[in-house]
């Protein structure tokens, strides 16, 4: 199975570059985190905490509304152990757009997770073994029950007293994980846990509440760069978030509040620095029906933020915003037009506007989307204001303004085959960049303007029933424009190409090939690290509810460099088994 491309508009501003993968596409594609899910579509990256859209890092990512991207780290880094792949209803996946509907920090584009309503009573069991002292164990369940009494239905603002068809409904559901690993260079384990519930009540047809809260724990060495080594550094991760989502007819209410903690002790140097953060927010969605104008979607967001640690003054910071979107289905053509705004209010930055125009046309086995927007990155806490053994802080960081541009061509004459191409162009003012100095530490500064433009290229193919084939290719050009040096971790070049087999009904063997071009790692573009070439082998069997599973990634035992250039691990494997109830 493949995920998806949305031709037009689907829900609140959906477009040709929104990628939509449901539970039932996550189940056939033999993915067991969702970071392998995110790593099967063209132009993303994810890993162990980040992800990038097209080279950018700057992904708002939404759990059930509620951002998770950590505010105290430097790339927008996602906890994706708060994510159960189990738990997952919906992913809706916006490149280089989303900014109108879902805030700022995403000029790479937007992630919206959605979990599962809970009904009767289902639940996952997991748990796998492998090299390098690697052992995972999870448990997800859920169950629903009915409650005494039922709600009136409303029928044009009259209620009616027949309420056989609107039970009570009151769902509850806990997750929970524990991961462990050795690691393959000195100082590099990691140990993370994590768990989670949620909360669910229908009361009618109408109004649904959901309450979810979420843990997790993480201690991990920091083995530092190979020519910078860091032996006996450490770092300690603690989150906390919680969502309350409610909805009363066509009115969305969303209130979240996170917390982050992050500590970081190097006893060779003497360094230990403590940074917390908090933050809260409202969003408020309502669509209008407005005479000749028909619906338009519209929100208010409110945020606030606070820091504070054993090196910096307490501080706090407010963000509010207002936004509207709408569609319009012109009659003349097989188009749709959709445009909108956000008005942002900082109390740091100032304000901004963000607009953005969209046009999405099909003919037959064609569809054509463009897009234009506007949206703004601010610094992170930590780029401001947090210390390490290798990265000095600067409080005087400005917000990067970027505007985007993109153009998507996608074709599927039969459900068989389905391919696509789009060329985009990013332009970002005042970027927030890592800049390394000759010693090993460094800290972020505004460059004046750089660009980040290319294209992107997929396709899936199944020739056979039991064979799919699925290759990709990204081009992408990432410069700074004043200094005419190429931006550090962007490669130029990057193919994928996945195949799917199942030689029996009951037994899928997916071999995936990936190619990365050679990148700089430093801004200065004095050091870079050379391309490389990677194969991964995954094999599922399943006996009824239980699975089996083998993973093999870097099946030659390649040795490669990441883009900052950390070395990337050897040859790992993890083999396990899942069982539904």
């Amino acid at each position: 199975m493949f995920p998806s491309l949305v031709s037009g508009f689907e829900g609140e501003g959906g477009h040709g570059d929104k990628v939509v993968i449901t539970a039932a596409e996550i189940k056939k594609m033999n993915v067991r985190s969702i970071v392998e899910l995110l790593n099967q579509v063209p132009g993303l990256n994810a890993g162990d905490s980040s992800v990038s859209i097209r080279g950018s890092y700057m992904v708002r990512v939404l759990l059930d509304g509620r951002p998770i991207n950590d505010p105290l780290s430097a790339h927008r880094s996602i906890n994706w152990g708060l994510v159960s792949l189990e738990n997952i209803e919906k992913v809706e996946i916006y490149k280089g757009s989303g900014a109108v509907l879902f805030g700022d920090d995403s000029s790479g584009g937007v992630i919206s997770i959605k979990t599962k309503d809970i009904s009767g009573f289902k639940g996952n069991i997991e748990l796998f073994r492998g090299n390098l002292d690697t052992e995972s164990y999870s448990l997800n369940c859920r169950q629903t029950m009915n409650m005494v009494g039922k709600e009136p239905i409303q029928h044009n603002a009259s209620w009616d007293v027949d309420t056989s068809t609107a039970p009570r409904k009151l769902g509850i559901g806990l997750c929970a994980a524990w991961y462990k690993t050795a690691g393959f260079r000195t100082n590099g384990d990691k140990d993370k846990k994590r768990i989670g519930t949620k909360f669910s009540y229908q009361s009618g047809t109408n109004n649904t509440f959901d309450l979810s809260l979420d843990y997790s724990h993480e201690d991990r060495g920091m083995p530092g760069l190979p020519a910078f080594p860091t032996p006996k550094a450490r770092a300690k991760y603690n989150t906390f978030g919680s969502s309350f989502l409610s909805g009363v007819g066509r009115l969305k209410v969303g209130t979240h509040f996170s917390t982050f903690e992050k500590e970081h002790k190097n006893p060779e140097t003497n360094l230990e620095t403590l940074l917390k953060s908090w933050s809260a927010g409202q969003d408020l969605k309502y669509p209008f029906s407005v005479r000749r104008c028909g619906l338009i979607n519209t929100g208010l967001n409110f945020e606030i933020a606070g820091v504070r640690g054993n090196k910096i003054e307490s501080g706090q910071e407010e963000r509010y915003a207002l936004y509207a979107s709408k569609e319009i289905r012109l009659k003349r053509l097989p188009a749709k037009l959709g445009f909108g705004l956000r008005c942002n209010l900082y109390s740091e930055y100032g304000r901004a506007f963000n607009p953005e125009v969209r046009l999405s046309v099909e003919r037959g086995a064609f569809t054509l989307q463009v897009s234009a927007l506007s949206t703004n990155n601010t610094p992170t806490f930590i780029q401001r204001y947090y210390e390490s053994s290798t990265t000095k802080p600067n409080p005087d960081l400005g917000m990067e303004k970027a505007m985007n541009y993109s153009l998507t061509l996608s074709y599927q004459p039969k459900k068989s085959f389905q391919g696509s191409v789009s060329v985009f162009f990013n332009k970002i003012e005042d970027r927030i960049t890592y800049v390394r100095g000759d010693d090993g530490t460094g800290r972020y500064e505004n460059l004046g303007e750089v660009t980040l433009k290319g294209s992107e290229l997929s396709m899936k193919w199944k020739p056979w029933k039991c064979l799919e084939i699925r290759p990709s290719y990204i081009y992408l050009l990432a410069r700074d424009e004043e200094t005419g040096n190429w931006l550090p971790c962007k490669p130029k070049h990057k193919i994928r190409l996945d195949l799917e087999y199942k030689p029996l009904h009951d037994l899928t063997v997916t071999f995936n090939t990936r190619y990365v071009s050679r990148q700089y790692s430093r801004s200065d573009n004095s050091e870079s690290v050379p391309a490389y070439f990677l194969a991964n082998f995954r094999a599922d069997y399943y006996l009824k509810k239980l699975r089996l599973f083998l993973k093999i990634e870097n099946l030659f035992d390649k040795d490669y460099y990441y883009g900052d250039g950390y070395p990337a691990p050897p040859r790992t494997w993890i083999t396990g088994v899942s069982y539904e109830f």
